[in-house]
């Protein structure tokens, strides 16, 4: 694994993964941005490279660019022989920049391509969906927009959606289970698991209200009510529009969650979005889980990561804007 520091005064790039003592490379399902945070040696006076806010920082592996991002915030003491500083990759941007605009009959893949071009950011690949959406969006942060559509067409299409910055630009794609997940076993590269289950954001009951706040129906989960009590969600419906399917997605998402920590030998494979193969008999973890999040770390020359794993196939989601009549 190679770091480089590319200077934002004279372009200037130099190697520094020999004066890194540790970094971490993460991201999660809520965050379309990955970023990196490193401590680096440094001496003052000297002429060893100092990351500065505004720098570039890349990490490559054997030649294959995993991250590339800019250096927005470093931490100096007047004693250490260290810095620490943080870059995040260019999908920060769209999480730091608003927009306003309409889209009529635009697909989310439209929208998406729209939104990014505005602020320059590449797109690497989007999934083509067939959708038409009317939306509108006033003030609203670029991310929050594109989750937004992609959030809408999943209630249309039934589909879960992966968005993450990747070094080639913004990819979206279905998250699936895929044939080359990576196999965790406790006997080889699984390290430990924790698991946890928390009903505190369950939503087992949906109410549906008219624009004139009159009640329409509810639709509830009968088991969770009686196990963890009525947790309920109101949506307004519009008179041209259904809100049932907006209010089957609150149900499902809203069910208990189960999440597990695992810590596991280092692999560049495990990325959020993706899926794994977990083999632990002894607590009787065993099955299919995607990874919500992930922290991988360098130091002392050894490679770890830690993941976030839930047993649900539930996608980061949002709902800003309003729909254009």
């Amino acid at each position: 694994m190679e770091l480089y520091l590319t200077k934002h005064r004279d372009g200037t790039t130099r190697e520094i993964t020999s004066l890194a003592v540790s970094w971490t490379w993460s991201g999660d399902k809520a965050s379309l941005s990955r970023q990196l945070d490193m401590e680096i040696a440094f001496l003052e006076g000297s002429d060893l490279p100092v990351p500065e806010v505004g720098d570039l920082v890349t990490m490559e592996d054997a030649g294959n660019r995993l991250f590339a991002g800019v250096v927005l915030r470093r931490t100096a003491g007047s004693e250490g022989t260290t810095l620490s500083a943080t870059c995040f990759d260019y999908g920060f941007y769209l999480q730091k920049n608003d927009c306003t605009a309409k889209f009529t009959g635009a697909s989310p893949e439209e929208i998406t391509r729209s939104l990014c071009a505005g602020k320059g950011i590449p797109v690497a690949s989007l999934p083509t969906t067939g959708i038409s959406l009317r939306r509108k969006f006033s003030g609203v942060k670029i991310n929050q927009a594109i989750t937004t559509v992609w959030s809408l067409a999943a209630e249309k299409n039934g589909k879960q959606y992966a968005i993450r910055y990747t070094p080639a630009g913004l990819l979206v794609k279905e998250r699936t289970v895929s044939a080359a997940s990576l196999v965790l076993k406790a006997a080889g590269n699984l390290m430990d698991a924790t698991t946890t289950e928390d009903a505190t954001s369950v939503v087992n009951s949906v109410a549906i209200y008219d624009k004139n706040g009159n009640f329409l129906r509810r639709l509830g989960d009968a088991a969770s009510q009686e196990l963890v009590g009525v947790m309920e969600a109101h949506v307004t419906q519009n008179d041209h529009s259904d809100v049932t399917d907006q209010a089957s997605r609150l149900l499902e998402e809203g069910k208990q969650q189960r999440t597990v920590t695992v810590h596991v030998l280092g692999d560049l494979a495990l990325i959020t979005g993706e899926t794994v193969v977990v083999q632990e008999h002894k607590t009787g973890l065993e099955g299919i889980f995607w990874i919500d999040a992930d922290v991988h770390t360098w130091k002392n020359h050894n490679y770890d990561t830690m993941l976030t794993l839930n047993c649900r196939n539930v996608a980061a989601t949002a709902s800003a804007g309003s729909e254009m009549e």
